[in-house]
C-alpha cells in the first residue's frame, strides 16, 4: 500500500475512534449527569460547578522561572531568581496550591480519582494553550517518572496522565521513557529543601539515545513546591544535549 494512502487510513481511524469516545461520553452526560466534585451538585458535562470552578486559585502574573506569583505585572522574574536561576528556561503553572486544588491534587494521587485528574488536565491544558501560543512548542513531552515499585503500587502515574493529556491536545510527542528513575525515594512531603535536594540527588537517569532530535523538552509535574525533583530531572535531560527544558505543572504550592 503507498505509505500516503496508508498514513490517510490512519488518521482516519483515529479520527472515528476519538468521535466515537466523545458521543459516548456525551450520551453518559446525558443519561448519567454528573455532580461536582467539590459541592456535589449537579454539574452538567463537567466534573466542577461553574461556581467551584471559579474558585479555583489562578494566578495571572507568574515569576517566569520559579512560577511564583508575582506582585507587580512589570516584573518577570522574581527576586531569587533573578539571584539565582533555576536550571530549567520556564515554568508553565496553571493553579495554586491552595483550596480546592490541594483537595483535588490528593484525591488524584492518592486515591486513584480520575475525575480529578481530569479536572486538572484541563485546567493545565487552559494555561499551556495560553503559553505556547506566545513562545515556542517543545518537541516532546517528559513526564517526571516514579519508580516501578512506587506505580506498580500507586497503579499509575499522575505525572504522566497530566502529561499525556497536555501532548495530545497540543499535538507534541510524549516520551514516557525518556526519564527513568532507576533510585526509589523516600517521599518529598515533610522534607525540607536541603533534604529534597539530597533525596532526588542521583535518582534519575534519561535515555540518552531517546533524547537525539529533542532540543526543547516539556518536564511535567503534577504538583512543584520546593523545585528539588525538577531540578534533579532537568540536570539529566540537559547532560543528554536536551538544551532548552520547559517545567510545566497543574499546580505551584507556596515555598515551605
Amino acid at each position: 500500500m503507498n505509505p500516503s494512502v496508508d498514513t490517510s487510513v490512519s488518521s482516519a481511524i483515529a479520527r472515528s475512534g476519538t468521535a466515537l469516545r466523545t458521543g459516548i461520553a456525551r450520551l453518559l452526560d446525558i443519561l448519567l449527569p454528573r455532580h461536582c466534585l467539590m459541592c456535589g451538585l449537579a454539574s452538567g458535562e463537567k466534573n466542577l460547578c461553574e461556581p467551584c470552578r471559579g474558585d479555583l486559585p489562578r494566578t495571572a502574573h507568574r515569576c517566569l522561572l520559579c512560577g511564583l506569583p508575582l506582585p507587580g505585572r512589570g516584573d518577570t522574574r522574581c527576586g531569587a531568581c533573578v539571584q539565582r536561576a533555576p536550571p530549567w528556561d520556564r515554568v508553565v503553572a496553571a493553579l495554586d496550591y491552595g483550596f480546592p486544588t490541594d483537595v483535588l491534587v490528593k484525591r488524584f494521587k492518592f486515591r486513584r480519582n480520575m475525575a480529578c485528574g481530569e479536572v486538572l488536565g484541563e485546567e493545565l491544558e487552559r494555561a499551556l494553550l495560553k503559553a505556547v501560543s506566545t513562545g515556542t512548542a517543545p518537541d516532546a513531552v517528559v513526564p517526571v517518572p516514579l519508580h516501578r515499585a512506587r506505580q506498580a503500587f500507586r497503579t499509575f502515574n499522575q505525572s504522566e496522565v497530566l502529561a499525556r493529556k497536555a501532548a495530545r491536545s497540543l499535538g507534541i510527542p510524549l516520551k514516557p521513557r525518556l526519564l527513568l528513575r532507576h533510585r526509589q525515594t523516600h517521599a518529598q512531603s515533610g522534607l525540607d529543601a536541603r533534604s529534597r535536594r539530597r533525596n532526588t540527588r542521583g535518582a534519575f537517569h534519561c535515555r540518552c539515545n531517546q533524547a537525539r532530535g529533542v532540543r526543547h523538552a516539556a518536564l511535567v509535574d503534577d504538583v512543584m513546591t520546593t523545585g528539588a525533583t525538577l531540578d534533579a530531572c532537568t540536570r539529566e535531560l540537559k547532560r543528554c544535549g536536551i538544551r532548552e527544558i520547559s517545567v510545566w505543572v497543574a499546580a505551584r504550592a507556596p515555598p515551605p
